[in-house]
């Protein structure tokens, strides 16, 4: 009896080897599955960032060009008393203007999680192709503003030298607005003489032109910030 061969049971066989290969082509689906929505899941959290990102530049962008137009009539309106037949202009005048002039703060926008997707491999198709394009240019226009905004910003020190013989007491230009308060006659000074000095009048020209300048590389970039994420609320 026990020397007697059992017959193979090969339907149950066949039955076990096609769920074993079954549950290995289910698993190997899942974890593609699981493994695309998680790439789709950083891609979404990725293009949230640079949404935000975007978002937060154009109100920096927006503060921005309000100061510079403020900034910009403050040296139109210090061009007009200047000259050389020029009245009489007293310190905290002159201390005024400059602290107007100089009122813009440096450009510095964020661009940490437009060049994170711009790195990466993820969404590289489609209109992606466009929206990515969009962005890289608006990286490169980033950086030639806030180029032109530290070359603006490196101006000041020539024109405060500059004043330094004429109003030896001017510490209100040196961002220091308390000194606004005390009178001209403390120090000894001649602001009428630097007003009507050329040479300065040309300084303070060239800078109200610089910053015209740079506003309108401020307007295009807010244009463009409004763009790129006009594209990219499209596609999503």
């Amino acid at each position: 009896m026990n020397g007697i061969k059992k017959p193979v049971d090969w339907y149950r066989l066949i039955i076990e080897g096609l769920v074993i290969v079954v549950s290995i082509l289910l698993a190997f689906a899942i974890d593609a599955w699981w493994d695309q929505h998680r790439e789709m899941r950083d891609a979404e959290d990725q293009v949230a960032r640079v949404v935000a990102e975007l978002r937060a530049n154009v109100a920096i962008l927006t503060a921005q060009d309000q100061s510079l137009e403020y900034a910009t009539q403050g040296a139109r309106e210090f061009l007009s008393i200047m000259g050389p037949d020029a009245g009489p202009v007293s310190v905290r005048t002159v201390g005024e203007m400059m602290n107007r002039i100089y009122s813009v703060p440096t450009l510095s926008l964020s661009n940490s999680a437009s060049r994170n997707l711009l790195s990466s491999g993820q969404l590289t198709t489609g209109h992606w192709i466009d929206i990515r394009l969009a962005l890289a240019e608006l990286l490169s226009e980033t950086q030639v503003a806030e180029s032109a905004s530290l070359e603006l910003r490196q101006m000041r020190p020539e024109m405060l030298e500059y004043m330094r013989p004429y109003v030896s007491g001017l510490d209100v230009a040196k961002m220091n607005p308390a000194m606004a308060d005390y009178p001209s006659s403390r120090f000894k000074s001649d602001a009428g003489a630097l007003v009507s000095d050329m040479r300065f009048e040309s300084l303070i020209a060239h800078y109200a032109i610089r910053m015209e300048i740079n506003r309108d590389y401020v307007g295009s970039l807010l244009e463009e910030h409004d763009a790129v994420i006009d594209m990219i609320e499209n596609e999503y």
